[in-house]
């Protein structure tokens, strides 16, 4: 029988001429649907019943009678035993805000556990059950613990924030977050959660803080194994800090870097390099002075485009003292600007590197560390996917004379060029002008300009420069440069003299073409073109035609000339 009732729970002692009530069972119901109600809502003992009232008959003293509790009954009993509001009981969102700072003070500021935090609030007259909490939690940005999403915000900022140089912590109310605890409880890295795009901005219970700075440490001297990692390490986060948007055709980016300051800058070392070889001092030395003054720009605009092109700058460089200044003086400009970023990390370390160990000794390592850097796997290294294609443009960056040709042509040789192709391919014809330049300059330095797809690319990139708008100079260049490289081959492995002379024709025809855009004027930007009047003149000379060479030596001499020797640099991209 004591399945079939509830007994109502009391303080007092119950009358033993009372009679038993049972809670309401709906007739058609077999198994009886169990209710609990508090003393307050048993009607008095001492009131007769309906069924004494029926005069239905006289009635056993053991006799019970079903009582049907009403739904505000349930909720006042369900609030009285639990503590908690009933689910219909749902309280405002004004009500809610009311106590939003006390709530927030004990479950936040005071790190109190949730249970606790309804106990104090229900003291308080405050009834919510724990979804409610949670939901509204959830409104607020109440949290105490690290979630994935706000992890992979977190680490969007922190290497946005690293490669312009700030150090970077996290508060979450009032205390700081371990995000490196969440990725070893999680066993993974920091690089098994990046993903495209700039950083979103933080929940409102995150904040990003730049921490006082530390004491100065000396750098030692690093090993070969740590500063390729710290290189490895820099080239991640370079990456993950896009320099265009993600959905950027792969090598369009480097397109838009050729407008960068730290490209002028490098291009303008790298002419006085070239300046100083062939003993233009004067020249040289204020065309240094112009890279030097930007070549810091590298921190407030730093990218993995950058970062290549100077290690192969420097990789090609004739003058070594230049080399030996663009290091120490970027180590020197991170350490006093207080640069802690990979990217003053590893500018310090080179030049460490640099001033403990033989010149040959650093190139060759330098050399080992930019070549891998070209043969790693993204996914196994934490780099983005395509990273690779998209530099692979920066090493075609033309020069006015190459110093160490193997070496480079050995870097040029890395690239894949099937990886471009991977994805779709661009449909504009400015894209696609930009993709078949690229292929062009690829497949021609790994074939040494050899096979018709050379030939037919050439015209194709040059038929669709007439269809653009902006300055199509380079992508003209390209092409015309590979179809005097065509036939200069076609010229070297022929053995028909008519053929010959007419390939040598063709040769010199182009170069004529190329060298004429820059004679009498000066473009920092296209200096390479007085390593092509230099090329002429080897042609014709080759060619035995003396009086030709002659001619072309004169007119370098001329294009030398006009080089300002207070050369400054305007603001002006070669793309604007």
């Amino acid at each position: 029988m004591h399945s079939d009732f509830i007994f109502t729970v009391n303080t007092h002692a119950p009358d033993p001429n009372a009679r038993m009530r049972l809670p309401y069972r709906s007739p058609s119901v077999s198994t009886p649907v169990m209710q609990t109600m508090s003393p307050e809502l048993s009607p008095p003992a001492s009131e007769p019943s309906p069924t004494d009232s029926s005069g239905s008959g006289s009635s056993s003293k053991h006799d019970v009678e079903r009582v049907k509790p009403t739904a505000i009954h349930l909720q006042t009993v369900f609030s009285s035993q639990t503590g908690e509001a009933h689910p219909s009981q749902q309280h405002s969102s004004q009500v809610w805000e009311s106590h939003k700072e006390e709530i927030r003070r004990l479950y936040l500021d005071e790190n109190r556990p949730l249970k606790e935090v309804m106990a104090i609030m229900r003291q308080k007259g405050f009834r919510a059950t724990v979804r409610m909490y949670k939901s509204r939690f959830d409104k607020w940005g109440f949290s105490k613990n690290n979630s994935k999403k706000d992890v992979i915000a977190m680490l969007q900022v922190q290497r946005q924030r690293n490669a312009v140089g700030k150090r970077t912590t996290f508060r979450r109310n009032g205390k700081e977050v371990a995000i490196d605890a969440y990725l070893k409880r999680k066993g993974i890295s920091q690089y098994d959660l990046v993903e495209p795009g700039m950083a979103e901005k933080l929940p409102v219970n995150l904040r990003c803080l730049t921490p006082p700075p530390e004491s100065p440490k000396t750098l030692q001297a690093p090993g070969t194994l740590s500063l390729q990692e710290l290189i490895l390490q820099c080239a991640r986060d370079l990456a993950w800090n896009w320099y265009c948007p993600p959905d950027t055709p792969l090598v369009a980016c480097a397109a838009h870097y050729r407008g960068d300051e730290v490209r002028c800058a490098i291009t303008d070392i790298t002419n006085a390099d070239w300046l100083f070889s062939v003993g233009h001092y004067e020249r040289g030395g204020a065309m240094c002075e112009q890279g030097f003054q930007s070549l810091h720009k590298i921190f407030k605009k730093p990218s993995i485009y950058g970062l290549l092109h100077l290690l192969i700058t420097v990789l090609d460089a004739s003058n070594k003292g230049i080399v030996k200044e663009i290091w120490r003086y970027l180590a020197a400009y991170a350490a006093t600007v207080r640069i802690d970023s990979p990217l003053g990390r590893l500018f310090q370390a080179i030049w460490k590197y640099l001033s403990t160990h033989d010149y040959e000794e650093y190139w060759q390592f330098i050399f080992e560390c930019t070549e891998k850097l070209l043969l790693i796997e993204e996914q196994h290294t934490g780099l983005p996917s395509d990273t690779l294609p998209r530099l692979y443009p920066i090493l075609f960056i033309p020069r006015a004379y190459q110093y160490r040709s193997e070496p480079y042509r050995r870097l040029q040789s890395r690239c894949d060029f099937k990886r471009l192709v991977q994805g779709p391919m661009p449909t504009a014809v400015e894209e696609l002008t930009v993709f078949q330049a690229t292929e062009l300059l690829i497949l021609g330095n790994q074939t040494l300009w050899q096979g018709e797809r050379v030939f037919e690319l050439a015209n194709t990139v040059l038929e669709n420069t007439k269809g653009i708008a902006y300055n199509t100079e380079f992508f003209v260049y390209i092409a015309i440069t590979s179809l005097a490289h065509y036939h200069r081959n076609q010229y070297i492995s022929s053995e028909d003299p008519v053929s010959k002379a007419t390939n040598h024709q063709l040769s010199v025809h182009y170069l004529e073409q190329i060298v004429s855009v820059m004679e009498g004027q000066w473009d920092p930007d296209m200096g390479y073109l007085l390593g092509e009047l230099e090329r002429l003149e080897h042609w014709y000379r080759d060619a035995g035609d003396i009086e030709k060479a002659d001619a072309a030596h004169t007119r370098w001499k001329n294009a030398l000339e006009a080089i300002p020797k207070d050369f400054v640099r305007g603001h002006k991209g070669i793309l604007h």
